[in-house]
């Protein structure tokens, strides 16, 4: 399959999957391509690294979570793969990064972190300190969302 046919093919899938039994045959009766044919060339793009993943998106503030805490991590650079590993295993990260410090900030990893209360996120907080034995960390409060969406395919 050819780069411009598979950006073709993943502008055609929908932002919402269909909540049905069969969203892929759904989604194939409306893109005139066969539910098995989708199946596979997600498959083969996920395989070749075309993409990471086929995930639902959490929209956390209609399933209660009310509050997000972005922490910053300090980690010796010879323990990042551990440490990184060790928070992508707590439900209630969603998302844990390591990025580069920029040689003025020395926080290296980041995690995303939700619950139903600023006391429930810092209780987690606590709980992966405690569990990587990192204590070096800063905590921000999210205060107002401006933009949350999924990435688009589009048509350069």
């Amino acid at each position: 399959m050819n780069k411009e046919a598979d950006r073709s093919f993943l502008k055609n899938i929908p932002d919402d999957f269909p909540l049905v039994l069969e969203p892929y045959k759904e989604i194939g009766s409306k893109c005139g391509i066969d539910e098995d044919e989708i199946v596979a060339r997600l498959k083969e793009m996920l395989k070749e690294g075309s993409i990471r993943r086929v995930a639902a998106v959490l929209y956390h503030r209609k399933v209660l979570y009310t509050h997000n805490a972005m922490v910053v991590w300090k980690v010796k650079k010879e323990d990042v793969e551990k440490t990184g590993s060790i928070m992508a295993t707590f439900p209630e990260i969603s998302h844990c990064y390591e990025r580069d410090t920029g040689g003025f900030w020395e926080y290296n990893i980041y995690t995303m972190i939700h619950g139903k209360s600023k006391d429930e996120c810092i209780n987690i907080v606590n709980r992966i300190s405690q569990k990587t034995g990192i204590d070096d960390f800063k905590i921000f409060f999210s205060k107002r969302e401006f933009k949350k969406t999924s990435i688009k395919v589009t048509h350069e």
